[in-house]
């Protein structure tokens, strides 16, 4: 699995994103929460958009990128 950086035009200052590429497809795009209206979030990683399996209602918060890794592959299976 791969995290590329890339900047996410979100309209806040959580710009920070990784594409998560799996054998060279996108199957995710995550963003770190930056913006102070996230209070306690704020830090962490969210999912913005998960392709094939990778998706969710409420999009799960990860405290750094090997989490949101482990919680994707569980996702992938």
């Amino acid at each position: 699995m791969e995290f590329q950086p890339i900047k996410v035009a979100t309209g806040s200052s959580d710009e920070e994103g990784r594409l998560v590429l799996l054998d060279g497809r996108l199957i995710a795009v995550i963003v770190r929460l930056d913006d102070e209206a996230h209070g306690a979030a704020r830090g962490q990683w969210s999912l913005e958009a998960g392709f094939n399996g990778v998706d969710s209602v409420k999009p799960p918060l990860f405290a750094n990128l090997q989490s949101a890794e482990r919680w994707i592959e569980m996702q992938i299976v």
